[in-house]
């Protein structure tokens, strides 16, 4: 009997031509080549992480191995730098990496597993561009590496090399393939380069004649511009650009791995964990991106000419801007506050990042209700302004989600092939719904999907039914929003005050415990649905007058209940934010 070709990613060259396949996972089949695929006799393996008590567990393990690497690869980095820092300092700088690593190899490591002792021997191609795996030069091109067909095909390689306990024969396949791991182009128009430049000429001089200590740095802080110039002015500072973080580092090329070292670790005494960590071990200084090995020399140097600050504020830079990354930690380990603030959310999920911004910042911002000690609540930062001429007569609008191909964190979010549950749900939601009110759905559809959401929903219901419009504008012209992730764009339509619902699929969107009491209202108000029966029923009862649901006493009471757990509404946001930092650079709070 000819044994079945186990394929692990979508590089159609590794099919073979006339094989039964079983394909490693959903994300193996590109809707856009069905024409290919539908036509081959094939098995697809269900995703491990379906099984949401195996996530709790896994999470745990990956929390606490996650710890333990950060000292082996901290005290590796010291003495490869010559440095004498300590893990919290390099938590800084390879945190981010590090946390979606270690999730990303034991991901793919479980897939794999579904073959343990599997009855039926399975074959494998390994492609012409071999086993060498390509290195990152940072955080940002790495997150593009563990989304691609080539370096995923690499990776499972790898695995399949490691370990001796998979009745899979690897046989090579001398075909060229062209890589799809790129890096996204940007390109500004002759007006914006102006203005970047001068931004960078101004900021440079201001630097010049700066005090060398500066009170604050607001960088990445996701506050409005307006809103953003108040606050410097409010607290007496010269508004900055903070251009010089955006500057291009020229990282050298990557050594020799083979030659960087090895890394020892004391491994589980659990045999799969204790192969798993083995493995890690002996790839994660062939991985490490450039910028913390190669290219921290000159991200060193380059901070090194900037200011120090007493204070720092950021939403978004600690985790995808080398240079920030590098600078805050220097100027952490001499005594600066490092400030951390949401730049979304609704209900937060139960797991994420292992409290990776708790952990780095002395102080840590968030937008509603607490779920770790230490948190402080303030007002969002954006949010778009309440709708003020309400439409009652847009459409009914779909706020999509996508997500990656791949998973790249062990997080209670519809990771990977999960996605797919999300559009099925949506899709049976909109067929229930009576044909008079299909009508009026229009769907926008996530900008940055990799499942081809947006040709499913055409080839299913028809291509009238996709909105091109902004966020901003779906919202400012529906009469009813219909969000399908409890994330920031839910918070965004419920501070709209245009009518607002949320279907989703609550079974992969686990959140903190603190929202039971809130979820409970919500679905009681008919604010929140997790069954598309009950939803398309709820709305077809609303459809004609979603203003006069809006209004009612139930759903009113609803609406405040999220204001208070999610977010924090206050009629001078402005002065809390000056009253906050004041109360900081003061002394007022103590560092945690």
């Amino acid at each position: 009997m000819k044994p079945k070709l186990l394929v692990t990613t979508s590089i159609e060259e590794s099919w073979g031509l006339e094989h039964d396949i079983v394909f490693l996972g959903e994300w193996c089949k590109r809707y856009s080549r069905k024409h290919i695929w539908q036509h081959r006799s094939f098995d697809v393996c269900d995703y491990h992480w379906r099984d949401r008590a195996k996530l709790q567990v896994d999470h745990a393990y990956l929390d606490t191995l996650n710890e333990e690497l950060l000292k082996i690869i901290s005290a590796f980095l010291n003495k490869f730098h010559g440095v004498a820092k300590d893990s919290e300092y390099w938590r800084i700088i390879i945190g981010p990496w590090l946390l979606t690593y270690i999730p990303v190899l034991w991901d793919r490591w479980e897939l794999l597993s579904h073959f343990k002792n599997h009855p039926q021997s399975l074959e494998t191609y390994s492609l012409a561009f071999g086993r060498n795996r390509k290195v990152s030069k940072d955080f940002s091109e790495a997150i593009r590496f563990f989304d691609s067909e080539t370096w995923n095909h690499q990776i499972f390689l790898a695995i399949l090399h490691h370990r001796n306990d998979l009745n899979i024969k690897i046989k090579p396949l001398e075909v060229e393939v062209k890589e799809d791991i790129y890096v996204p182009i940007y390109r500004l128009t002759a007006f914006k380069k102006l203005i970047r430049f001068a931004l960078e000429i101004i900021d440079h001089v201001i630097e010049i004649f700066s005090p060398r200590k500066r009170k604050f740095v607001f960088y990445q802080s996701y506050f409005p511009r307006l809103f953003l110039l108040k606050l410097n002015l409010s607290l007496r500072l010269l508004p900055r650009a903070e251009a010089y973080f955006e500057k291009k580092i020229n990282y050298p090329n990557f050594i020799k791995r083979d030659h960087v070292g090895t890394l020892h670790h004391e491994s589980s005494s659990d045999t799969k964990k204790h192969d798993f960590e083995n493995f890690v071990m002996e790839n994660i200084l062939l991985d490490i991106p450039v910028s913390y090995l190669e290219g921290y020399p000159e991200l060193l140097r380059i901070q090194s000419k900037f200011n120090d600050a007493e204070n720092i504020f950021t939403a978004n830079a600690h985790f995808g801007n080398e240079l920030f990354k590098v600078w805050g930690a220097e100027q952490k380990y001499k005594g600066s506050n490092l400030i951390i603030s949401s730049h979304g959310g609704a209900l937060y999920p139960l797991y994420t990042v292992f409290n990776h911004q708790e952990k780095i910042s002395n102080f840590r911002v968030i937008w509603g209700l607490a779920w770790l000690s230490g948190q402080i609540r303030m007002p969002a930062n954006k949010l778009q302004d309440r709708v003020l001429d309400y439409n009652s007569n847009g459409h009914i609008s779909i706020i999509d989600y996508d997500g990656q191909k791949y998973s790249y964190r062990c997080v209670s979010i519809p990771m990977g092939p999960l996605s797919l549950d999300s559009y099925n749900l949506n899709k049976d939601f909109i067929q229930g719904l009576p044909q008079e009110i299909r009508k009026e759905i229009k769907i926008r559809t996530f900008p940055m999907g990799a499942w081809e959401r947006r040709d499913r929903y055409i080839d299913d219901l028809g291509i009238d039914i996709i909105s091109n419009n902004s966020l901003l504008d779906t919202i400012s012209n529906s009469r009813l929003v219909i969000c399908t992730y409890p994330q920031t764009t839910f918070s965004e339509a419920m501070c709209s005050g245009v009518p607002t619902m949320i279907l989703y699929n609550e079974q992969f969107w686990e959140v903190q415990p603190i929202y039971q009491e809130l979820i409970k209202h919500l679905k009681e108000s008919g604010i929140m649905h997790t069954n598309e029966i009950l939803a398309a029923n709820h709305v077809a009862s609303i459809a004609s007058d979603p203003m006069e649901w809006w209004s009612k006493p139930k759903t009113i009471l609803a609406r405040k209940m999220f204001n208070e757990f999610c977010l924090t509404i206050e009629s001078d946001p402005l002065n809390s934010w000056v009253e906050l930092f004041r109360s900081i650079s003061n002394g007022e709070f103590n560092n945690r």
